[in-house]
């Protein structure tokens, strides 16, 4: 996969994520001597090009001079793979259904790190699926956080009940609000589903409990990615440290 941005490749390189090649604008070569000299020490291929050969290479014109061709880290397991879980090794499990924005999967996998998920789950079906721009907006927590790609949402829930998880649905025609929730346990899932349709109804009847953000009412709904991390940062708190 490309990859462009400075923080994007210092953090695959900080991570020791393997690059084949990397791309560097001609008229931009002396901006990156720090990240040059990484590369040199990692014996990485760079190749100077023309700014418009990177456009095309990168596919957007927001790639800041640089691009790199990056094999994907284990810790995600794309569309193409098989992924089977060991939800009694785990406690905390984001789910995404229906959340197809390339940016906001970033941003939600960005947060998701921060506030202690251990696993974020989105079907093969109908997703956001990693691209440069998820990366990108991820500011490096991708290559941290287990990513996976399942078959089938309601399989997973399946499993994580029968693992003694709470699982809860985000859900605005909730009476009970995610600040005044009580767990009855340390494991806990979280399903966020889209800002127009939310979660499926055939998902929401898996759940064990539906809770809803207050607001003031002003806008339907918050943006995916602030909803995600609104309610990660009130049901697991125990994962938080100051």
């Amino acid at each position: 996969m490309v990859v462009y941005g400075r923080n994007s490749i210092e953090e695959a390189l900080l991570e020791s994520l393997q690059l084949s090649q990397v791309w560097i604008d001609e008229e931009k070569g002396d901006k990156y001597p720090g990240l040059k000299r990484m590369l040199r020490e990692k014996n990485i291929p760079v190749k100077f090009v023309v700014e418009r050969e990177l456009d095309k290479i990168a596919g957007t014109q927001k790639h800041q001079g640089i691009a790199a061709d990056m094999v994907l880290p284990e810790n995600i397991v794309t569309e193409d793979l098989e992924y089977k879980a060991d939800y009694s090794n785990i406690s905390r499990v984001l789910l995404l259904d229906g959340v197809t924005d390339t940016g906001n999967l970033g941003a939600i996998i960005r947060s998701a790190l921060l506030l202690g998920a251990d696993l974020v789950l989105l079907p093969k079906d109908n997703a956001a699926r990693i691209t440069p721009q998820t990366i990108k907006a991820s500011a490096g927590a991708i290559y941290k956080t287990q990513v996976a790609y399942v078959d089938n949402l309601k399989t997973e829930i399946d499993h994580m009940k029968a693992e003694g998880f709470e699982v809860l649905a985000l859900a605005g025609e909730s009476k009970e609000s995610v600040y005044t929730f009580q767990p009855q346990g340390e494991k806990i899932a979280i399903i966020i589903g889209s800002e127009r349709e939310g979660i499926r109804k055939g998902i929401k009847t898996l759940c064990t409990h539906r809770v809803a953000l207050p607001s003031t009412k002003k806008l339907d709904s918050f943006n995916v990615s602030v909803a995600a991390a609104l309610a990660m940062n009130s049901l697991w708190q125990d994962a938080l440290k100051i």
